[in-house]
C-alpha cells in the first residue's frame, strides 16, 4: 500500500514520526507536512503567497503552509503520478472530538485529500500526558500508531472507506498508558459540547487588550456502562440523565438514523475505546431542499 501522511503539529512532531514508522511496516510512506505548527488552520489554503517545499535529511518534505496546502501540493505537484491508497493525517497531539473537526488542521488536511477522491483518515491521541517530553510521550504515540495500523490491516474499514465518496474517517485514540488499557473500538458520531470559555481576555505588557481563542469544552462525566465492544453492534442511544446528552444537537430526521450506531466520540474515548467517526461532507439532504423550496422567497 502507498500512504501520504501530513499533520498540523509540524514536520518534527513525535506523532508524525510514530505514524510514519508504523505505516512503513505495511507499505510505502510519503511525508509532506508544515514546517511549523498549524493547529486550528482547518482546510485553509495559501492562495496569496507561494509555497516552498524543503526536503529534510529524513526524506520528509517540509512546507511553509497549512496542512491542507501540504496535501494539495503533494497530490498535484510533488507526487502527481503516485496512486495513494490513503491519506492519513496526525497523529494529532490531543483530541479532535465533536465540533473540533471544523477547526482542526489535522482533519482539514484529510478533507482536502477526500475532495480529490482519495480515502482519508484523520488521527488524534487524546490526553494531557502526551504534552510532556521524553520517553513517556514517545511510547504513547507509538501505541496509538500501532492501533491505527491494526484498524487498517485487521478490519475492513479502509476498503469500506474507498466506497464512500466525501467521507473522512476521524479516529481518536483514548487516554490510556498502554494498549492493554484500550477497551475496543467504537463506530461513533461526532458529539457537540458547549465551549467553556470561547475567548480569554488579557492585557499585554504594553497595556494593550489581547485575546486568546479557546476550544476547551465544558467538563461532563457521561454514563458509559451501556457500551458494547463489538465494532459492528449498534449502540443504544438512551442515556437518561447524562449531562453530555443535553449538549447534543437534535437528530436529523432526514438521515434515516434508526439503523446507525449513534453513540458519540466523546463518550467512546471517555470509556477507553478507540473512536472511529465517519464524517460525511458536502451533503445537502433532498428533503431539506424540498422543504426550503416551499418557502416564499
Amino acid at each position: 500500500m502507498k500512504f501520504l501522511i501530513s499533520n498540523d503539529d509540524g514536520v518534527h512532531a513525535p506523532g508524525l514520526l510514530a505514524l510514519y514508522q508504523a505505516l512503513c511496516q505495511i507499505g510505502d510512506v510519503v511525508v509532506v507536512a508544515p514546517h511549523e505548527e498549524q493547529s486550528g488552520s482547518a482546510s485553509s489554503l495559501h492562495i496569496s503567497q507561494p509555497l516552498y517545499p524543503h526536503i529534510l535529511p529524513s526524506g520528509f518534505v517540509a512546507v511553509n503552509g497549512s496542512p491542507a496546502d501540504c496535501v494539495y501540493l503533494a497530490l498535484h505537484e510533488l507526487y502527481p503520478d503516485t496512486q495513494f491508497d490513503c491519506v492519513i493525517t496526525g497523529i494529532n497531539s490531543g483530541a479532535n472530538l465533536g465540533q473540533d473537526v471544523l477547526f482542526s488542521g489535522t482533519f482539514g488536511a484529510a478533507l482536502t485529500a477526500q475532495l480529490f477522491g482519495i480515502p482519508a483518515i484523520a488521527t488524534s491521541l487524546v490526553g494531557h500526558r502526551i504534552k510532556g517530553n521524553g520517553q513517556d510521550q514517545t511510547s504513547h504515540y507509538e501505541m496509538a500508531a500501532t492501533e491505527i495500523v491494526k484498524v487498517l490491516t485487521k478490519t475492513p474499514i479502509l476498503e469500506e472507506l474507498k466506497r464512500l465518496p466525501y467521507h473522512v474517517l476521524n479516529i481518536n485514540i483514548p487516554n490510556v498508558d498502554t494498549a492493554e488499557g484500550i477497551m475496543g473500538r467504537k463506530i461513533t458520531r461526532l458529539a457537540h459540547s458547549l465551549i467553556e470559555k470561547p475567548v480569554h481576555h488579557m492585557v499585554d505588557p504594553r497595556g494593550r487588550d489581547a485575546y486568546w481563542l479557546c476550544l476547551k469544552k465544558c467538563q461532563n462525566v457521561p454514563t458509559t456502562e451501556h457500551m458494547d465492544t463489538n465494532i459492528n453492534t449498534p449502540i443504544d442511544d438512551s442515556i437518561s440523565g447524562s449531562p453530555e446528552r443535553l449538549c447534543q444537537p437534535r437528530a436529523d430526521n432526514n438521515d434515516n438514523n434508526d439503523n446507525l450506531v449513534i453513540d458519540t466520540d466523546e463518550l467512546a474515548v471517555a470509556a477507553g475505546y478507540i473512536s472511529l467517526s465517519p464524517v460525511r461532507l458536502h451533503h445537502t439532504p433532498a428533503s431539506t431542499l424540498s422543504r426550503f423550496s416551499t418557502l416564499a422567497l
